[in-house]
Parts: C-alpha cells; structure tokens; sequence
C-alpha cells in the first residue's frame, strides 16, 4: 500500500515575512541607487560651476592684461565704469590676427555678462553681442588701483594700473581675483608730421678724416 505524500506550501505567515524582508532590501537598493545619483548631480553642478568661474577668470586676466589706451571714436572713454558695468578695449587674435575689440563686463539678472562689439567703432546703436559667463550671481563689486585702491573710476581717459573684481555667488561663496594691467602706456609718437609741414632735415654726418700715409722710406 503506497504511502501518499503531502506536499506542503508557504504559509501565509511565511508570505509576509518574506515580501517584508523584499520590501526591505528593496528600500535599501532604491536609497542608496538615489543617494548615488544626487551625489553625481552635485557633482556635475559643482563642476559646471566651477569651469564657469576659470573661464570668467581667463577671460578676465587676458582682457586686463592686454588693455589698449584706446576709445571709440563715437562715444565712450578709454575705460569707462557704468554702476557694475566696466567697459574696456583690449585685444583679440582668436580669428587669427590681432585687432581691437571693445568688450563690456557687466552684472544683469544674476549672471556675469561679457558683451562684445562687432568692431570698436561701430556705429551709435548698434548692440554688442551679450554672452552669458558665470550664472548664479549675487552681486559683484570692483576696485581699482592708481597709487592707492578706490571703489570708483572716474578718469575714463586714463587706465587704472589694478583691478579687483568680488564676486558673490547665490549659495554664499566669494571669489576675489586682482589683475594688473599695462596702466597708461606711453602713446607711440607720430612719425609724419602734419600735412604741408616740411620735416627738419637730418643733420649731415661728418666727413670720415683721411687716414695718414706712411712716411717714405719706413718699415711697414
């Protein structure tokens, strides 16, 4: 006589116990997969961030540092300071070739702008090219150098021979960068003079003196 065997299921109890523990590890999982990825956002933002502030630095250091005592014929100073706005000429050679480039440095709807005119001399009403450079902007706050440190520029026909540039982020973080500048270079002087004007003529150089013969009859 065969004996029949019963198989036996998972209780109800047991059910539970293992779709809690399910539950659990599944929390677990899902935590740290979040933690992981906010941490990876973070990091993302700190570094956009962060490359934001070397570009406004680098391109900050080389207008300064190649400033040209030179205004627009229309309008405008040498270097002229508008509130937190800075307007300058410096010199671009990305197209290959050096020339003039009128830029303007400003703080608008919590970003730093770098606007950018077509030519130096471009024609009064013509907008400059407005490029965002560092976003999240609180505030920003100049000083320049000439003998000693002062919060205003007034002399837009001179250069300051130092500027300092605060930057005060949304998240409470400061950045103070000091730059030199050529300061008021000598201009170079007019070759020609003006028109109808005859140049002095160069004053004529001596004769060379002979040299001496030798005398008759000596050793050489």
């Amino acid at each position: 006589m065969k004996k029949i065997q019963h198989q036996r299921g998972f209780t109800l109890l047991e059910i539970m116990i293992a779709l809690t523990i399910f539950a659990v590890i599944s929390t677990l999982a899902w935590q740290i997969l979040d933690g992981a990825m906010r941490t990876s956002n973070a990091t993302d933002r700190n570094a956009a961030k962060l490359n934001q502030i070397q570009r406004a630095w680098s391109l900050l250091e080389r207008d300064f540092f190649q400033l040209q005592a030179r205004a627009p014929r229309n309008d405008g100073g040498v270097f002229v300071q508008q509130d937190n706005a800075l307007e300058l000429t410096t010199l671009n050679g990305m197209s290959g070739q050096v020339q003039l480039e009128r830029v303007r440095w400003r703080v608008d709807d919590h970003r730093l702008w770098r606007d950018v005119w077509p030519t130096i001399d471009s024609p009064a009403g013509v907008k400059p090219e407005e490029v965002p450079i560092v976003a999240e902007v609180k505030s920003a706050e100049w000083r320049f150098y000439s003998g000693s440190w002062q919060k205003r520029w007034s002399e837009s026909d001179h250069q300051p021979d130092g500027v300092e540039l605060t930057l005060t982020m949304e998240n409470g973080e400061t950045w103070r960068w000091v730059f030199t500048t050529p300061g008021d270079m000598p201009q170079p002087q007019i070759a020609a003079k003006a028109e109808g004007e005859k140049p002095e003529a160069a004053p004529s150089a001596p004769a060379p003196e002979q040299a001496a013969a030798p005398a008759t009859g000596g050793q050489p």
